[in-house]
């Protein structure tokens, strides 16, 4: 089935304005991850035995007010990409990005989440071990999602060179 010229020019604005909130929103999930890897995780063990259940009860309602709004867009703009991709390249790339965004899901739900309940009870050395690995897998899982979006605005870069030079 042919699609009308109007029809292929909207579809490749929404795409490329989708593509956009995706790449925007994956890589801020990027960053934030690594910061956590690197800077915050590590941290814990430094707060104290007597005020860490507090904290860590804190750190709980603080870090999910500060990704809920980015992990909310990539999860929504994925699933708009995963409709809206018809080139057989970004539709790889989406289903590519989806199947990273369900291991990080399955990783968190199963791994993560369980141990920062377990750590509400106070700093233990092995749950934070347990903490530090899981989110490693999820931090190595987030930057290859990363590289998926950067991959998507390449794809469509390089489309609109390719129809520049067609046209000049």
């Amino acid at each position: 089935m042919a699609i009308s010229a109007f029809e292929r020019v909207t579809n490749d604005r929404t795409l490329a304005a989708t593509v956009a909130v995706h790449a925007a929103a994956t890589m801020a999930m990027v960053g934030l991850i690594w910061t956590v890897q690197v800077v915050h995780y590590p941290l814990f063990e430094s707060v104290g035995a007597e005020a860490y259940p507090n904290y860590q009860s804190r750190h709980i309602d603080r870090i999910g007010a500060v990704l809920v709004v980015p992990w909310g867009l990539e999860g929504l703009s994925i699933v708009a990409l995963l409709v809206l991709a018809r080139e057989r390249t970004m539709r790889v790339l989406a289903v590519a990005g989806a199947a990273l965004m369900g291991l990080i899901l399955l990783v968190t739900m199963i791994w993560a989440a369980p141990v920062h309940g377990e750590l509400l009870d106070g700093f233990d050395p092995e749950q934070h071990d347990t903490l530090m690995v899981s989110n490693l897998v999820r931090t190595l899982l987030w930057t290859a999602r990363g590289g998926v979006a950067m991959a998507m605005v390449w794809v469509l870069l390089a489309r609109q060179t390719d129809s520049v030079t067609k046209t000049a």
